[in-house]
This record gives C-alpha cells, structure tokens and sequence, in this order.
C-alpha cells in the first residue's frame, strides 16, 4: 500500500520523509532494509497502519536483512505495543 499524505499530515502533523540510513540506525540499532520494532535501544512509538488487519499474518524485518519473523497483526501490535492509525491509501 501507499501512504496516503493528508491523512499522514493530519495523524502526525506534518508530511512522511525518508530518513538518511545513518540516522535510521542510529535511532533503531538495525540497518536499512532490516528495520524492526523489536530490541530497540530505547522506546520508540510504533505505529501500524489499519491495512495490516486484511493479512492473516505479516512478516515485519527482525533486525537485519536477512531475519523475519511470522505474526498476526494483532501479535506485533500487542508485542512492540504499537498504536493503530489510518494513514493509508484506500
């Protein structure tokens, strides 16, 4: 799915960016491309888009390029103790 700019706008105030690979992993202890919202060095608010609750199970990164693991989108929310939002294209 795609983001969806205003609704981005509107739930966090200003537009999605990238973020340069240095400060990904600095902020996330994990490498672009592995990026996961378990063992990070320090709390960090997680989000998950409502359009995960159309899958079954999901396969988010587990910490390098090379690792992920299987959850339902209920799991990983209540795992990494993420909030729902809806910030997704329709």
């Amino acid at each position: 799915g795609r983001l969806d700019n205003r609704k981005t706008k509107d739930t966090f105030g200003n537009r999605p960016r990238m973020l340069p690979a240095d400060e990904v992993l600095q902020l996330t202890s994990h490498p672009v491309g592995g990026v996961c919202p378990f063992g990070l060095p320090r709390p960090i608010r997680v989000f998950c888009d409502i359009s995960l609750r159309a899958f079954d199970e999901v396969w988010p990164a587990a910490g390098d390029r090379n690792s992920s693991v299987c959850l339902t989108p209920e799991q990983l929310v209540e795992l990494v103790g993420a909030e729902w939002v809806d910030v997704s294209q329709h």
